[in-house]
């Protein structure tokens, strides 16, 4: 897992081709199946299934999970524990219909737990659930806001703008526009009672980025 970031295989080390194809043929394989099958059959004891879910997720989580602390072992240590206990669990896990939303969701809460722990630790504790400065955004090529909305020339004006933004609106702002999550799932995941609340959210941060660009 300390090699999560790294799924790049090295196809001039022995074994490396054959190790390729199969990893070619499962993601192909399961790629041509619903979440709600990958997710029985990972339920069912598949490690197949399970590598799939790994292997198509984690870079994404370690992404968003790097835009919130910056702290790499502690983004690594998170996934670890979160794969580690939902491959123990897997039989007594509910019904899934998005392996994404569900991933993004256990993921975020066990990043920011393991946060608010370190924090308390190092006597420097500062509350998630207040607005505060700890969380930013690196303007991405990959964010849909960024390519329809505002020229490449603009990205570090971007990223500044985005940053002026509460905590929860940026972190909402990332969940919709870079990894594409339905309102439902960042409703889920920033722990909402109603989905209206996720949009209402992403709204007002739209408002106020159309404000400083003058859009």
């Amino acid at each position: 897992m300390k090699n999560a970031q790294n799924n790049t295989l090295n196809v001039n080390e022995p074994g490396s081709a054959k190790l390729l194809m199969q990893h070619s043929k499962v993601m192909i394989a399961y790629t041509e199946k619903s979440d709600s099958h990958v997710w029985e059959s990972f339920k069912r004891g598949e490690e197949k299934a399970f590598n799939y879910i790994y292997r198509k997720h984690v870079r994404q989580l370690y992404n968003y999970g790097m835009q919130v602390c910056k702290e790499d072992e502690w983004v690594r240590d998170s996934l670890q524990a979160m794969f580690v206990d939902i491959r123990k669990r897997r039989s007594r896990l509910g019904e899934v219909k998005s392996i994404k939303g569900y991933l993004f969701t256990v993921f975020h809460r066990t990043l920011f737990k393991l946060i608010k722990s370190k924090r308390k630790g190092m006597g420097t504790f500062v509350s998630l659930d207040k607005e505060d400065n700890s969380f930013f955004i690196e303007a991405s090529h990959e964010t849909k806001l960024i390519a329809e909305e505002f020229s490449e020339e603009r990205k570090n004006d971007i990223e500044a703008a985005l940053n002026k933004l509460s905590q929860r609106e940026r972190q909402a702002i990332i969940l919709l526009y870079r990894e594409e999550l339905s309102y439902k799932e960042i409703a889920g995941i920033m722990d909402f009672k109603e989905v209206k609340t996720a949009r209402t959210l992403v709204y007002r941060a739209m408002n106020k980025l159309k404000g400083i660009f003058n859009v």
